[in-house]
């Protein structure tokens, strides 16, 4: 096992799957539900079962001692025009991975591809793996997000060198499994949007295991529901315990009633 195989195995648990806490909004200005107040939301979802956890340098440097039970992926997406520097921090913050948004055919950074393949590059150079996370276009340009998009994003993402490719759920179990037909990296799925939709979360993570994924890489949809520690427990167990969706759905509610 070489070093960047190493360092992508502490981002998983024993199984090989995963649940990373997506924790990196704040770089946007989120400061509401779960983000307001940092360190009990990441203890609470660290002890409920998250494996790793995709977060900024300000948290990771802030909140470090939590942090060492858990991987730390860091997120570089503003690294372009400073990849080296950004990824001589990230080494010195202990991360076992690098984060970064792809956006394929996008006109408004048309060099994407080429910024992504740069990174990654870089980053093995100094040891360390990446994540890449293809969106097509941009977030806002939702109808350029068909299945057809996602799948060749994605393999775009594999073809570059991604050690891990974070991605949406395509929609549907069908096309979600042409997708990964094509894959020859692990794959996580990206949560998106928040939902306020427990069953609907759950249910696309269900077929994205069914699918071959690996696990989630969920922001949101975990640190703005009401009990973000109890939404990792669900995920977990449909992602280690192999779970139904009513299964998780079942052990959320219940620990509503306790918590």
């Amino acid at each position: 096992m070489d070093g960047l195989a190493r360092r992508t195995s502490r981002i998983t648990a024993a199984d090989g799957r995963t649940v990373v806490l997506a924790f990196d909004h704040g770089l946007g200005g989120a400061r509401h539900a779960g983000m307001r107040y940092p360190e009990p939301t990441l203890n609470d979802c660290i002890l409920a079962g998250a494996d790793a956890v995709l977060t900024t340098p300000g948290l990771a440097r802030q909140y470090g001692d939590a942090l060492t039970r858990i991987g730390l992926v860091l997120t570089l997406d503003l690294a372009a025009g400073y990849e080296e520097t950004a990824i001589r921090e990230a080494v010195l913050l202990g991360a076992e991975m690098g984060k970064f948004i792809f956006t394929p055919w996008s006109n408004a950074v048309p060099d994407s591809l080429a910024r992504t393949r740069h990174i990654i590059s870089v980053a093995h150079d100094a040891g360390l793996p990446m994540m890449i996370e293809p969106i097509p276009v941009s977030f806002e340009e939702t109808s350029a997000h068909t299945p057809e998009n996602i799948g060749k994003g994605a393999k775009m993402a594999c073809e570059i060198d991604s050690d891990i490719v974070k991605m949406q759920y395509s929609g549907d179990p069908e096309s979600f499994q042409e997708i990964m037909s094509t894959l020859y990296r692990p794959v996580v799925i990206l949560g998106g949007p928040g939902r306020n939709n427990e069953r609907g979360v759950l249910q696309d993570i269900r077929h994205a295991m069914d699918g071959g994924a690996i696990g989630t890489t969920i922001g949101r949809n975990i640190w703005e529901h009401e009990s973000p520690a109890r939404m990792v427990a669900a995920l977990a167990a449909i992602v280690h315990e192999d779970a139904s969706v009513d299964v998780a759905m079942r052990q959320l509610k219940r620990s509503y009633a306790v918590a």
